[in-house]
């Protein structure tokens, strides 16, 4: 029903786009390790930007990842180009 995040290639080689989806949701159709998800993933406009980078660090360094801390200023970037 809804995309897996422990494995997932999106996750794994999308990074700007999953910031983007965590702050501004997705709507549409999201291929994940080659199956077809379309479950709208709702907006979360009040998530301030280091609270973004805290669940991108918790999300990058579970599961088999080793990412380590997502510093808050890359998430300020990678915010200012999301279409």
């Amino acid at each position: 029903m809804y995309p897996p995040i422990n494995k997932s290639d999106f996750i794994d080689k999308q990074f700007n786009a999953v910031i983007c989806l965590i702050k501004h949701g997705k709507k549409g159709e999201l291929i994940v390790n080659g199956a077809s998800y379309n479950k709208t993933m709702p907006a979360m406009p009040s998530l301030t930007n280091l609270e973004i980078a805290e669940i991108a660090t918790y999300v990058y360094n579970t599961w088999d990842r080793q990412r380590g801390l997502i510093d808050v200023k890359k998430v300020d970037q990678i915010l200012s180009t999301c279409k």
